[in-house]
Order: C-alpha cells, then structure tokens, then sequence
C-alpha cells in the first residue's frame, strides 16, 4: 500500500526534475548562443580578391566559436584593394580596415592565407613572425610557397578568449603590415647576391643577425625581439633552421641585442676577434632588405645581398662613439647600409676566415636616403668580453 500510494508522486517528482533539466538546458543553449558576436564585413570594394575574403569568413567561422564573420554592406570592418602591401588597421575588437596589397599576391603569396591572415588582425591577433607555415600570423615570414589558410589551435583559442572576455582587448591604433615593417633599420644598397652560402647568418624578423654560439645570435638593440629565428641560410624564407628565442640581452650602451636560442643549432658560428681593424681594412656587410636607396621604395629580396666595402676614419661619421663603433665606407659613394637590415654583420678575412667585427647600426651622415654616406657599425671586438661574459664564454 505504501508503494503503491507514493508511485505517483515519485514518477511526478522525476519528471519535475526532467522538465528542469530541460529548461537548464535550454537557457544554457540560448546564452551560449547570445554569447556568438557577429562581426559584419563589407568585401563590396574587395575586387578580384571577394571570394578569397568570404574563404576567409568560412575559415574562422569553423575555427572559432565566440564570434562569427558575415557579409553586410556597410559592415564593422571594411575590405579595400590597392598595390601595396597587404595590411590592416584595427579600431576595435571586431572593427577596423584591411587592405588586400597586390604586391604580395604578386610575389607568390596565397590569396586566401593573406585574407584570412589580416582578418586575423581584426580579431586582435598581432604578427608573431615564427616563419612557421603552420601559424597563421606568421605572415610573409613563412615560405612564399606556404598554402595554410587556417589558423593554429592556438591562435584559434585566442580569439575565442578575446570574444568570449577572458582575456583583454588590444589596445587600438596599431597597423600592420604583410611585411610586418620590415624597415626599421639598414639594408644593402648596391650589393649583389650573397655568393656564399653563411652558416651564420640569421634572419631576425625584419632585421638582420649572426650566429656567435650554437645558441646564441647576435643583432641591434633597436630591433624588435621575435618569437623565432631562423639560422643558416642566405634565404630568409626558406633553408636553414628555424628556432625559438627564449631570452634577450641588450646591451646597456650600444645598439646591441644578444638572442639566446631555444636549443642549439649545428651551423658554425662567426668567430669574433680581439680587433676590427684599423682604417683601410676590408670589410664585407650581408643583409636582408629593399636595394635602393628611398626608405619604402622597394621590398626585402629574399636572398641576403652582400658588398664588399672599408673601415675609414671615425671623422667621416657624425655622433659616431669611437670606442664602440666603427665608420663603414659607402662604396664609389652610391652604395652602403640604409633600411630594412639593422643587426646585420660586418665581417673581415682572417686566416681565410670571415671573422665578425661589426653589427650595423645607423647611418653616418643622418641622412634618410641610404647610401650617400658611411654607416655606423657597432664594434663587436669593443665588448667582446661582455658578450663572453653574457653568453656563458665564446667559442675559441
């Protein structure tokens, strides 16, 4: 009897808590739905390159869950075509102006990874410059032959983080370019092609640097440190070995920047003597960067260019430190360091051995079109013992 009187009230108790698992359920669904940002964007003034921006919305779209890109006219981020470079401009978390530049689609570069790359900034992913095919925001510094379209799981999870307000936006009035500004300091004007192949050279993300230990890698303070290097060949694209940074050392006085690497590399790295030199002495610079002499008038060649030039008199430099610092002669006064290459060694023959004695640094004569003046190096010799000192000693 007692069974049978509360068999009722049991079934209407389970199913009471049935319906409320339901209901749970189905408030839970309709904020996780509320919880989806829609990111409207106009690809109206995209041209030839419409469909590689829808590519682009498809992508991220079944990449993340906290936002979802649609088309609409006008919408929060609108997409432009001209002859530059491929960039953005972020104005908000969701907002903003990119440009598909033909420069890069015309260098070889995937369609589609630009579009998804720069939709990337609007979502508040900066570059990181790993070289990696495998990281979306990698950007031109993965191979021209790099197809991925799709972004990592990391930066993936950063976007649903940004969108889903764990983590804080990024502050805006930051532009970015396909490039990643790879101008901020000198490059080889009226060089040629690197006719060797330089273990040690190192490609520093916009700048230029050289192996001094199996892991360390040295370049110029005002360089921005990256999350990757790659070392050992004269193509900044491809070749070599690319590695992690995992620590920076700048020097206290001189544009110096000491990079420790990762794990160790197997290239050999560029002995640094007990002295650059005196006047007179020949030296050759190697670097990556545009060839001519207007700052932003060309891209940086893949292939490293290299020229052969001297040490003159500290005199023909202005504001030169000459303790620290050696004045580079602009070969037949046309041709010598200027932007896109910052870090990048002055090396001399000893024995029959390249030897690294400079880093470059700035111009000479503080003029902005390259190459109508000396260069200023850092001299490695000078602080030696502190890069020893720093890098746990220097190979013999």
């Amino acid at each position: 009897m007692f069974r049978r009187h509360n068999l009722p009230r049991t079934a209407g108790a389970l199913l009471a808590m049935v319906l409320a698992a339901l209901c749970l359920v189905a408030v839970e669904t309709t904020a996780a739905s509320a919880a989806v940002r829609t990111v409207y964007y106009d690809a109206s003034r995209a041209g030839e390159f419409r469909t590689n921006f829808d590519q682009a919305a498809t992508i991220w779209n079944s990449s993340v869950s906290t936002v979802r890109l649609a088309p609409r006219t006008p919408g929060n981020v609108t997409i432009y075509v001209d002859d530059g470079w491929p960039r953005a401009q972020p104005t908000g978390l969701g907002s903003g102006r990119v440009w598909m530049g033909r420069q890069a689609v015309n260098q070889g570069y995937d369609r589609t990874r630009i579009a998804t790359h720069e939709i990337g900034h609007i979502l508040g992913l900066p570059d990181r410059r790993t070289g990696l095919c495998s990281d979306l925001m990698s950007g031109s510094s993965a191979p021209v032959s790099c197809r991925n379209a799709y972004p990592s799981a990391a930066e993936a999870s950063r976007v649903n983080s940004l969108f889903g307000g764990t983590l804080t936006a990024p502050t805006t009035g930051v532009s970015y370019t396909w490039t990643g500004g790879e101008d901020p300091g000198p490059f080889v004007v009226g060089g040629r092609p690197a006719s060797e192949n330089y273990p040690w050279m190192v490609y520093v993300s916009g700048c230029t640097g050289t192996l001094i230990k199996a892991n360390w890698a040295v370049t110029a303070r005002h360089c921005s440190t990256p999350s990757s290097v790659r070392v050992g060949s004269v193509n900044r694209t491809t070749g070599g070995t690319v590695v992690r940074v995992t620590r920076a050392v700048s020097h206290p006085s001189v544009d110096v920047k000491l990079l420790q690497l990762a794990s160790s590399v197997s290239y050999a790295p560029a002995p640094i003597p007990g002295t650059s030199g005196a006047v007179g002495t020949a030296t050759r610079i190697i670097g990556w960067g545009q060839t001519c002499p207007q700052r932003g008038c060309g891209s940086a060649p893949a292939v490293a260019n290299e020229l052969d030039t001297s040490i003159v008199a500290d005199s023909r430099c202005l504001g030169i430190n000459a303790t620290y610092e050696i004045c580079t002669n602009n070969t037949n006064g046309n041709s010598g360091a200027c932007y896109g290459d910052s870090g990048g060694p002055q090396v001399r023959r000893i024995n029959g051995v390249w030897n690294l004695i400079g880093a470059t640094s700035r111009a000479g004569n503080n003029n902005p079109t390259c190459a109508t003046g000396p260069s200023i190096y850092v001299d490695l010799p000078s602080i030696r013992s502190w890069i020893n000192t720093q890098v746990g000693g220097l190979p013999a």
